[in-house]
């Protein structure tokens, strides 16, 4: 599918940003976040009849996002170090493309999944923005510095179109995107029926996590208690490929039923899919290896609601800490258990309680954080004896279910599908990884499991016939959501 890029530009704020709010410090939880891009990419099907031309809606796009870049400032600014963002109303990166080749429904019927990074801003996410930001700070990028959002709209024949996004994960975590997208999209729709848009993003998550500097102003924050130096602990060799799973709801509901015990009667559907996963991952790797190895998984937990009182759905930034738990099934089958891998993940999420979020808001902040990381070594380290040579299999869960986007309805119909994932996995290095996301209306409320493994790994895990027994690989949307409504 050939995708004509036709306009770039920069779309800045409606107003200026006042003196006072011009830098945007980092939170003690943003400095865990390696500095890398979240992508996302929306399609929205044709809608009959038609109410605008595709003049008019690019128009109220880039109009709604002017105004919204207002509201949300720090995003149409610059990161010059790993301290702050100059909010200088630089503006978001806004590409507009064309597609004639295809319908829109042509894609959605048949998704190919190496078609996905044509329909975001051309950057590969899995490549940090590192040599911006020392340009941004040594002077040799004069004002410089790497863009904190870049938009791809792309149109199709048909009267359909896709948004592709990219917002900096040093300020966003999986609500905090789906919150700008939703609240471009109101702006978008709001500004079609001539009404006014009130609601505010939240951006005092430094001041909720305050981070730790040195003396002379330089962040503190350890290496090993990071994103990227637990993960680099497990980067392997090779080329590593990423396949689509959905879960239908019914799929949901019978792991769920599995996983249920006596003392954890009503799992969630997350900690069901991901234990489930969890399995199926550690039969691929033994029918790799040949022989059964310990495995670590951890989970992003959303922090706002387990803060007491609950922190606002509103805030931005990163309000998210990384619960692990270890599966030691070279030394016990009945680890390996469905409802044993729930309750494993039970007992490591319940950590993150009212108590814990307040220490990270203290003064033992840092502390508290490098503590989470330094007890996943020490687990690490006990589930192997100490011998780095032992090898144990890995897999680094997000998920941004629930986290409402497919209401991201700017005026012509919410979206058809979501992808919260795009990357091509590197030729060189994998690193495992889930991305879990609801499927909306079209998949009846069930559920996407993007997972990337190392290409012998995947090999393995796409024929696991328990994982085929409950998901499909990569259905067509249309079907499914054609289905539902029959």
């Amino acid at each position: 599918m050939e995708v004509q890029i036709l306009s770039k530009e920069y779309i800045k704020p409606s107003s200026p940003t006042p003196p006072h709010i011009n830098t945007y410090r980092f939170s003690l939880l943003d400095h865990v976040m390696p500095p890398v891009y979240v992508p996302m990419v929306m399609f929205y099907p044709p809608v009959s009849p038609l109410n605008t031309t595709r003049s008019e809606r690019s128009q109220a796009l880039k109009q709604s996002l002017s105004e919204t870049l207002t509201r949300f400032y720090p995003l149409a600014g610059r990161i010059r170090d790993y301290l702050c963002i100059h909010c200088n109303d630089e503006g978001a990166c806004y590409i507009e493309a064309d597609v004639k080749s295809h319908d829109l429904s042509e894609f959605l019927q048949h998704p190919d999944l190496s078609v996905l990074p044509k329909l975001l801003p051309t950057f590969n996410s899995l490549l940090d923005y590192t040599d911006l930001i020392s340009n941004a700070t040594t002077g040799l990028g004069g004002e410089g510095g790497a863009d904190v959002v870049m938009i791809q709209v792309t149109n199709f024949a048909c009267g359909g179109f896709v948004i592709g996004v990219f917002v900096s994960h040093m300020i966003v975590d999986g609500i905090a995107i789906s919150n700008f997208l939703k609240a471009w999209a109101a702006a978008t729709a709001h500004s079609l029926s001539g009404q006014s848009v009130h609601e505010l993003p939240d951006f005092d998550a430094a001041t909720l996590f305050p981070p730790i500097l040195d003396e002379q102003g330089k962040r503190t924050h350890p290496r090993e208690a990071t994103m990227r130096g637990l993960y680099r602990r497990f980067a392997k060799r090779g080329r590593c490929v990423t396949n689509r799973f959905v879960f239908e709801a019914s799929a949901v509901a019978k792991l769920k039923e599995q996983a249920a015990t006596s003392s954890l009667q009503n799992p969630s559907r997350v900690e069901a899919v991901s234990a489930f996963i969890w399995k199926c991952a550690t039969a691929a790797w033994k029918a790799k290896s040949g022989q059964s190895a310990p495995s670590l998984i951890t989970h992003a937990v959303n922090l706002r609601r387990r803060a007491e009182p609950n922190f606002s759905q509103n805030c931005m930034g990163n309000f998210v800490c990384l619960a692990g738990a270890i599966a030691n099934g070279h030394q016990r089958e009945q680890e390996l258990e469905l409802s044993s891998l729930v309750s494993k993940m039970r007992e490591a999420t319940s950590k993150f309680n009212g108590d814990l979020v307040a220490k990270l808001q203290g003064q033992d902040g840092l502390a508290t954080i490098s503590k989470v990381f330094q007890d996943m070594a020490e687990a690490i380290t006990l589930s192997t004896n100490g011998d780095d040579q032992v090898e144990m299999n890995f897999i680094g869960y997000t998920s941004i279910a629930y986290s409402g986007v497919y209401d991201a309805d700017f005026g012509w119909g919410k979206p058809l599908w979501v992808v919260p994932v795009h990357e091509p996995c590197h030729e060189a290095f994998s690193v495992n990884v889930v991305r879990l996301m609801d499927t909306g209306e079209w998949g009846n409320n069930g559920f996407e499991a993007w997972i990337s493994l190392a290409e012998e790994e995947m090999a393995m895990l796409q024929i696991n016939q328990d994982l085929l027994a409950f998901a499909t690989l990569n259905p067509s949307p249309l079907r499914l959501s054609q289905n539902i409504g029959s």
